[in-house]
């Protein structure tokens, strides 16, 4: 309601008052209540404009804090679009994030699948090479083994050449002794009559070579030998009865 009308209202009733008050002299008698009613609308007015002026205090300390709630809930809705677009963020970060980890994861799980494969290749390779070192290991004692053998082989076989030197050796002076001794006509025994009847390269029946010689089977087998065991170039089969010279003999 307007606090003009009030203000009129108000002047006018105490225009009215004053009226009655400058006629109460002579209206007393006649109208005891009429002077007493006016002032009781003014005291009323009085109280009504009282509880007006204190509602109107109310109203506005109820509008400023309307206001300030109206602010305040702007400001949280504000807070709450920011909140929500920094959520919004976050949520993309996050899922960001959980690819990131779930490529991470897989990057994990495949290096684990590498580094299994390189362990066993490593294992294995390992074991190739320990049962290499340990053939190493046996070939070395195999070679040292070997080795040994041939240095002891080296030495029979150097000993062995060096007799069979001196047996050559031994056999060419009494070959040539021999030799001197035929020329001087000193020897004309049955060995030098046998050894002269073999012919190089063909097998001959024992048996017609003693008969043209003059001599026992018993006394050629011992002399054929011992000329075997001399290493002489000649072969006897006993059983077919027939003596091989292998090669020329110069004497």
């Amino acid at each position: 309601m307007s606090e003009v009308p009030l203000l009129d209202a108000k002047a006018s009733l105490k225009k009215m008052v004053s009226l009655i008050v400058d006629i109460s002299g002579l209206t007393s008698d006649y109208i005891p209540k009429l002077r007493s009613q006016p002032e009781n609308i003014l005291g009323t007015i009085d109280k009504f404009e009282t509880e007006k002026t204190k509602m109107l205090n109310n109203i506005d300390a109820n509008n400023e804090q309307i206001n300030l709630l109206k602010n305040n809930i702007s400001q949280s809705q504000r807070d709450i679009q920011k909140y929500e677009e920094h959520n919004r963020e976050l949520q993309i970060k996050k899922q960001g994030l959980l690819d990131t980890i779930q490529q991470k994861q897989k990057q994990i799980e495949d290096t684990q699948a590498t580094i299994r494969i390189k362990k066993e290749e490593f294992e294995s390779r390992t074991e190739r090479l320990r049962k290499l070192n340990q053939r190493n290991i046996e070939i070395s004692r195999e070679i040292e083994i070997f080795e040994k053998k041939l240095r002891d082989l080296e030495k029979e076989l150097e000993h062995t050449f060096y007799k069979k030197e001196r047996y050559v050796k031994s056999y060419e002076n009494r070959v040539a002794a021999m030799k001197i001794l035929i020329d001087k006509k000193y020897i004309n025994s049955a060995l030098y009559q046998f050894i002269r009847a073999l012919q190089p390269g063909s097998a001959l029946e024992l048996k017609n070579i003693l008969l043209a010689i003059d001599m026992r089977e018993d006394q050629a087998i011992r002399i054929i030998k011992k000329m075997i065991e001399e290493n002489a170039p000649i072969e006897l089969d006993q059983e077919a009865g027939t003596i091989l010279l292998k090669e020329e003999v110069d004497f």
